[in-house]
């Protein structure tokens, strides 16, 4: 029995699949021990629904619908394969790479989490403990690149089964090892965690420009702070008469993705907000303060440029921007552009050993 659980004792794994036949079916890739995780959350929400009848205030049932399960995972970049691609490359390994949202809108993933005794300097052999999560869909992932820390990924998926000592099936029958001695082709020796000086310059493409775009670019002494990319999918389920669970969690289009990128002001936010007032008849309808700007965020891993690349496609355009700080208190003036675009997102990062 342990005294408590901690970091050292505790391994994620993931198998994606793909989904036949209604979600019937599923179609296994390669199972995956996730490196540079940081944290583990599950979230079991019990669905009840109260029934009343008339002649008694007491209620006549309490009605059990399926429930949701919540598990948000937190990695540093380091090298090795984005949780996002983990869990949607289907039946092939790397199979998610510059995929959009609508061709891994039926993918899954098997997780599982396992627990070992908390005197164990590493989680090898057998877990003690463990609980298998099938069925995954991806809902929400951001991924945060700051001038002060390492690099991370958000990551959120969405089902409605869990249990505990799960075997058997296709999926994830067990824990047998952890990430010491799991057979993967990856080390935690030759981890690489990704910092502000392995942003790809070259093979990045910012919103820059007149008419909503950033000021400046790399070669004019553009200094960014900080970039967030974040999206949520929506999972919504569709249900069938004869079956409890539902068939499918469809991805709810339009889907919102958001870019906020921070820079070190050097001159002005170089934004103009028009309203247009001294144009008159079909002049007013042809102006405009903004333009569809690309971005693209590319990655180095060692000598290796566009190990990572986030895609959001050619229309993003400005939502806002905050021109900050400078006060008498000695900071320094920061500006920050929130950029909106939807239904276009991809990611690709490497595989293990590559």
């Amino acid at each position: 029995m342990n005294n408590r659980i901690y970091y050292a004792v505790q391994a994620v794994k993931m198998k994606p699949c793909q989904t036949n036949n209604g979600g019937v079916s599923y179609t296994y890739g390669t199972e995956r021990v996730p490196r540079g995780v940081q944290s583990v959350g599950i979230t079991t929400n019990f669905n009840l629904e109260q029934a009343y009848q008339l002649g008694q205030v007491d209620i006549y049932e309490n009605i059990e619908e399926v429930p949701d399960v919540e598990v948000t995972i937190s990695k540093v970049f380091d090298g090795t394969r984005t949780l996002y691609n983990l869990a949607n490359d289907g039946n092939v390994v790397d199979s998610s790479n510059g995929l959009g949202l609508t061709q891994i809108s039926d993918r899954r993933c098997d997780l599982a989490l396992g627990i070992w005794d908390d005197t164990k300097p590493a989680t090898s052999g057998s877990a003690d403990y463990y609980v298998v999560c099938t069925g995954m869909y991806v809902s929400s992932v951001t991924y945060n690149f700051v001038v002060d820390g390492n690099f991370s990924e958000d990551l959120t998926l969405v089902g409605n089964h869990k249990k505990w000592g799960l075997t058997g099936g296709s999926g994830i029958g067990g824990f047998a090892s952890g990430i010491v001695g799991s057979g993967q082709d990856y080390t935690p020796e030759s981890a690489t965690i990704l910092r502000r000086w392995t942003l790809d310059k070259s093979n990045t493409v910012l919103p820059t420009g007149a008419s909503g775009g950033i000021p400046g670019d790399f070669a004019s002494g553009l200094h960014i702070n900080s970039i967030t990319l974040s999206t949520s999918l929506g999972r919504e389920s569709i249900n069938e008469l004869g079956r409890r669970s539902p068939y499918y969690r469809y991805i709810s289009f339009p889907v919102e993705v958001t870019a906020e990128i921070e820079v070190t002001a050097v001159q002005s936010d170089n934004v103009d907000a028009d309203d247009f007032s001294d144009q008159t008849g079909c002049a007013q309808a042809a102006s405009a303060n903004l333009t569809n700007k690309t971005i693209k965020i590319a990655l180095c891993n060692g000598n290796t440029a566009n190990a990572y690349v986030f895609d959001l496609g050619a229309k993003n355009k400005l939502t806002s921007v905050n021109y900050t700080g400078g006060d008498t208190g000695g900071g320094n003036v920061t500006t920050t552009y929130s950029y909106q675009t939807f239904n276009s997102f991809s990611v690709t990062s490497p595989n293990y050993g590559s």
